[in-house]
C-alpha cells in the first residue's frame, strides 16, 4: 500500500526540480542587479549560446528567463537589455518558441506549488508579471501574445500564503495574481476586426 505514495512523492520531487531547473536567479536576487549586471548576464549567455553546436537557443532562453524574472519596478531594465537576446532568438526563429516554453514552465510551477520554494514561486509569478506587462502592446492581435495571455488568465492562478508572505517580508508590493492582470490586459485590449472591404461596405448599403 505504501508504493504508490512512494511513486507519487518521487513524481511531486521531480517535477520540482524540473520546474526550478532553469532558473539562473530567483527574483531577490536578480533585484539587486544594476544595468551593467545585466548585461554581462545576457553577454555571458550569449556567448555560450555562440559556442554550442544544437539546442543554441536553449543558453539564450536560460537568460531571458533572468531578464523577465527581475523585478522591473521604474527602471525599464527589461527594455534595456533584452535586445540583443531577441535578435539571436529571432535569428535562430526561437523568440516565439523560448517565450512560449517559459510562460508555460511558470504556469506549471504556479498551479503545482507543492515543493516549490516561496521565491521560486514569487520569481515565476514576476515573469509573468512582466510577461503580461510588456505584452499589452500587442493583446489586440491574434499573435502568439495573446495566446499566451490567455493561457495565464485561463490558469486561474492564486499565489499562496506562503509566497505573499515571502514577497512581503521583503519589502516588495504583493498585487493581482499574473492570471487577474492577463484578464484586466485581454479585457482592455478586444482583438481589433480587419477594416471592412470596399466590397463589404457596397453590401452593407
Amino acid at each position: 500500500m505504501k508504493k504508490p505514495n512512494f511513486i507519487l512523492a518521487t513524481f511531486v520531487t521531480a517535477f520540482c526540480l524540473h520546474a526550478q531547473a532553469g532558473l539562473i536567479a530567483n527574483y531577490a536576487t536578480l533585484a539587486t542587479k544594476d544595468l551593467d549586471q545585466m548585461n554581462e548576464l545576457v553577454n555571458e549567455k550569449i556567448q555560450e549560446s555562440e559556442q554550442l553546436h544544437d539546442e543554441k537557443y536553449v543558453p539564450l532562453k536560460e537568460a531571458l528567463q533572468a531578464v523577465f524574472s527581475r523585478p522591473d519596478g521604474t527602471d525599464d531594465m527589461i527594455d534595456k537589455v533584452v535586445g540583443p537576446l531577441r535578435t539571436k532568438l529571432d535569428e535562430l526563429d526561437q523568440w516565439e518558441n523560448a517565450l512560449t516554453i517559459l510562460v508555460d514552465e511558470a504556469v506549471d510551477a504556479l498551479k503545482h506549488p507543492k515543493g516549490v520554494k516561496p521565491v521560486i514561486q514569487n520569481t515565476y509569478a514576476v515573469f509573468l508579471e512582466n510577461f503580461v506587462a510588456e505584452s499589452k502592446p500587442y493583446a489586440k492581435s491574434n499573435g502568439f501574445e495573446r495566446k499566451l495571455l490567455e493561457k495565464i488568465r485561463d490558469a486561474k492562478i492564486e499565489m499562496t500564503r506562503e509566497a505573499k508572505n515571502e514577497r512581503s517580508l521583503r519589502g516588495m508590493k504583493v498585487g493581482d495574481s499574473p492570471s487577474d492582470l492577463a484578464k484586466r490586459v485581454l479585457e482592455q485590449n478586444p482583438v481589433e476586426k480587419p477594416a471592412a472591404s470596399k466590397d463589404e461596405k457596397k453590401k452593407k448599403k
